[in-house]
């Protein structure tokens, strides 16, 4: 037997290229079948999405080269044995009947297989800008901001929107930023709670005002927030606001009020002395007419040298409205927002402290939140008032469904977060919020003080 006859004719024939084309063939099987079941269940697992777009994409690929890489082994192999049949690449001769049927295999296998491909490709970039996988892939992880974010105003906004944007240059960014997080969630090396992306994150003229126009913002809007005392008759309030908005431009009126901030022509920047922008020594205000102003915290003991090496940040939307999506209700307003809304039944006596103290208590996990509330706010009644808990205690079952929904989605053991754990700079009942620069503290070096006044 020849050389030529025992190796035969193909570089194929070969271990590695013959692995290589079973392992294709069988990733190629595997996407093909868990397209058809994606597309026939109606709310398919996560995983599905990341085993079909990524996992057998990336086998597939693999695979290819493992077949490539034992041809050009098996071809090198040859011309070391000096066989007829050692050329580095395959012969391409059209003029040959056995040729023409083989190419013609391929084109159309080839075609066929780019079309999947294609497909498969431009489904797994919609699959990672979809928020099924910002939320729900690193389920443990995300959790808590997913949660909140099903429960916020921008609920049908996608995650990308604000987080990512328009343009490759920041779709890029925000892949290697995400690999990094892959790495981290994999290895266990994530921290938590999660930190707020402060440093990554993009400006708000380029997201939030897609949407938001501060320009189009002035007058004022009326806010009405239910609120109920802590007695046994929850006596029902109403706090009423007139929040003067104001415009981001001067011809809506400057002095109109909060967006002043952002009119366009003036410019307001900050140094902060933490990660979190909540300590701020340090407001520049340069107006349209080029006049600037400098305030410093009189109270801070943050040296000159020191203040020169922080950042200056260009103040946007976000430094006030930090968390319009992933925002963790306090207990003592969920609860008033669930009374108000017939969730938990005002005419409960006490329902409104027995509720908040239920909240607030420490419990090592979800399971045991759920029998601490339960046994918390029955126990109150069975002890006070068994006359109630007997009578009404569809009432207070529901109250505790409310309460256990309210904990559920603002408290998350596993990764530390809680309603204390991140700032909300809107207003200024539970965080400094607007006080951050507007403490009477933050003065210029003539004496003038960074206003305070709501009214203005």
């Amino acid at each position: 037997m020849t050389a030529e006859s025992k190796h035969g004719k193909g570089l194929y024939r070969n271990t590695l290229s013959y692995f290589g084309g079973l392992i294709m063939v069988g990733a190629a099987g595997m996407i093909l079948f868990l397209l058809l079941l994606e597309f026939s269940l109606k709310n398919p697992s996560p995983y599905l999405g990341i085993f079909t777009y990524m996992v057998f994409p990336m086998v597939f690929g693999a695979a290819v080269v493992l077949a490539l890489y034992g041809m050009r082994r098996e071809s090198l192999r040859r011309r070391r044995l000096g066989t007829k049949e050692a050329q580095p690449f395959p012969k391409l001769d059209l003029n040959d009947r056995k040729t023409r049927k083989w190419f013609a295999y391929i084109l159309v296998g080839g075609s066929l297989l780019g079309i999947l491909l294609t497909f498969v490709g431009y489904n797994a970039f919609l699959f990672t800008e979809s928020v099924t996988f910002c939320g729900e892939v690193c389920h443990t992880v995300m959790e808590p901001e997913h949660r909140a974010y099903l429960a916020s105003p921008h609920a049908r906004v996608s995650c990308v929107e604000c987080h990512v944007g328009h343009g490759a240059d920041w779709y890029v960014k925000a892949k290697l930023s995400g690999l990094r997080q892959v790495l981290a969630v994999t290895f266990g090396t994530y921290e938590t709670p999660i930190p707020v992306p402060i440093k990554n994150l993009r400006p708000a003229r380029e997201t939030c005002e897609e949407c938001h126009w501060p320009e189009k913002f002035y007058g004022a809007q009326l806010i009405q927030n239910p609120h109920f005392r802590y007695n046994e008759a929850n006596t029902a309030e109403q706090v009423s606001l007139l929040v003067k908005t104001g415009g981001g431009s001067r011809r809506l009126g400057e002095n109109a009020g909060i967006h002043w901030h952002m009119i366009l022509d003036n410019k307001v920047t900050f140094k902060a002395s933490d990660k979190g922008l909540q300590k701020i020594p340090w407001v520049r205000v340069r107006d349209h007419e080029g006049k600037e102003r400098i305030y410093r915290d009189k109270d801070s003991k943050i040296s000159d040298d020191e203040l020169d090496a922080f950042p200056e940040h260009v103040m946007d939307c976000m430094d006030c409205h930090n968390r319009p999506t992933h925002n963790f209700t306090p207990p003592d307003i969920a609860v008033d927002k669930a009374m108000a809304a017939g969730l938990i039944s005002p005419t409960l006596p006490w329902i409104k402290k027995v509720a908040v103290d239920a909240l607030t208590a420490s419990y090592v996990d979800k399971e045991a939140a759920g029998r601490g509330i339960n046994d918390h706010v029955t126990g109150f009644y069975k002890d006070r008032f068994p006359k109630i808990l007997r009578d009404r205690s569809k009432e207070i079952i529901e109250a505790v469904a409310s309460l256990e929904a309210i904990y559920d989605r603002s408290v998350f053991p596993a990764m530390k977060v809680d309603w204390k754990t991140y700032a909300s700079n809107i207003g200024h009942r539970n965080w400094p919020g607007c006080f951050r620069c507007h403490d009477g503290k933050h003065v210029t070096e003539s004496g003038g003080v960074l206003s305070r006044e709501c009214t203005v």
